[in-house]
């Protein structure tokens, strides 16, 4: 057997950490930056509050306002042509994953002279198409989800075919300061939450095929923290230290998903992006579930893996079947508490779930995660769990 020891690059952790963002990018070069957001988090004052602290240090801010929801090729480009414009030497993401998976994309473009965003967007087997890479990048994280300030992946849908695509670009190094988690709102808590839990959860169950000590500690450690603040966060979106547990269990995550890759939950969430356009962590919440509810039958090892992280505790001889139901009723009553919806409640066609089960069998995730599922049954799967 043999695993990579990913270097995965600089981070800083704490209370009031965004105020050093300014030094630190000073540090690495910087001098005029691109500050990208979102118009969520534009409205809560914070980019104007990071323009001051990076104006202290020296640095001149231009600031792009990209627009609501996941990344696509089109906002890439848009923030492309600001950064040549005004010629910047620097990128700043400011924002939960859409926001940053958009400036690491728009650093990717930048570095490979690309003309648009879609030159370099060819999915998971065109992964060595465009290499080069930028920096510095700056990431700072709002929401406990992704992990993508730490991860090197990225999504972002190509505009000419109107699917979410895969590509890598790693940051420079990442910001996760908790007062920015204190506003959430918390339906994002709750569906950031599960992606967070989603990306440990289904790297852990690619241990069988690609086996990996340093993913699986960390995909040990993201559930734990998960299941540990996620439903005190949502009771309580100001405290402190629940903020502070979800977003180590997101960057958790993300260390994960850069080790060993997701599984088949976001497979299926990716057609529910692609079709409805739902945002990335909602569609996640419902392939998490197809995942828990296909491990049942599927996947015992998985389930046994899990089981501890959960604190679900089962004697050596326990049918591994009950655990894995055991774990889905765990993750099922967390999503009821907190309002997360089905696919029925959302509004999709439970003849869905049979172009779902089709397109991910055709999903070229398969040629990097060596386990695919079995595709007759995960339809079985999505038809149960269609109006669960």
């Amino acid at each position: 057997m043999t695993w990579k020891i990913h270097d995965l690059h600089d981070a800083l952790f704490g209370v009031d950490s965004r105020k050093q963002a300014g030094e630190i990018l000073k540090k690495l070069g910087g001098t005029k930056a691109l500050l990208v957001c979102g118009p969520n988090i534009n409205s809560l004052g914070y980019p104007e509050e990071l323009i001051e602290i990076l104006k202290d240090s020296g640095i001149e801010t231009v600031l792009y306002v990209k627009e609501e929801g996941e990344p696509t090729g089109d906002m890439v480009n848009k923030g492309v042509e600001i950064a040549r414009t005004k010629n910047i030497d620097a990128i700043v993401g400011l924002g939960g994953g859409s926001t940053m998976d958009t400036a690491k994309m728009i650093g990717k473009v930048l570095a490979n002279d690309a003309k648009r965003a879609e030159d370099l967007l060819g999915g998971y087997t065109a992964l060595n198409v465009g290499t080069k890479v930028f920096s510095p990048v700056l990431l700072l994280s709002t929401t406990a989800g992704t992990g993508s300030e730490v991860s090197w992946g990225l999504m972002c849908e190509n505009t000419d075919t109107l699917k979410k695509t895969f590509s890598v670009h790693p940051a420079t190094y990442a910001i996760l300061d908790p007062l920015y988690y204190t506003t959430q709102p918390k339906e994002i808590i709750a569906t950031c939450g599960m992606d967070s839990l989603a990306h440990s959860l289904e790297s852990l169950c690619n241990s069988v095929a690609m086996p990996h000590p340093l993913a699986d500690m960390y995909c040990r450690e993201g559930i734990i923290a998960s299941c540990k603040a996620l439903l005190d966060n949502y009771n309580n979106p100001t405290d402190i230290e629940a903020c502070s547990q979800m977003a180590y269990a997101a960057m958790i995550g993300g260390a994960a998903i850069t080790l060993r890759k997701t599984n088949l939950g976001h497979a299926v969430s990716n057609q529910l992006v692609d079709y409805y356009h739902f945002s990335h962590g909602v569609a996640v919440s419902v392939g998490l579930m197809a995942q828990l509810m296909y491990n049942i039958e599927k996947d015992t090892v998985s389930s046994s893996l899990i089981a501890p992280c959960m604190n679900i505790e089962f004697p050596k001889d326990t049918d591994l079947k009950i655990v894995g139901q055991k774990i889905y009723d765990k993750v099922f009553n967390m999503q009821k508490i907190m309002g997360i919806k089905n696919m029925k409640e959302l509004g999709v066609p439970e003849d869905f779930c049979d172009t779902i089960a089709e397109n991910v069998s055709k999903d070229k995730k398969w040629a990097i995660v060596p386990n695919p599922p079995d595709f007759d049954y995960l339809r079985v799967v999505l038809h149960k769990i269609w109006n669960a």
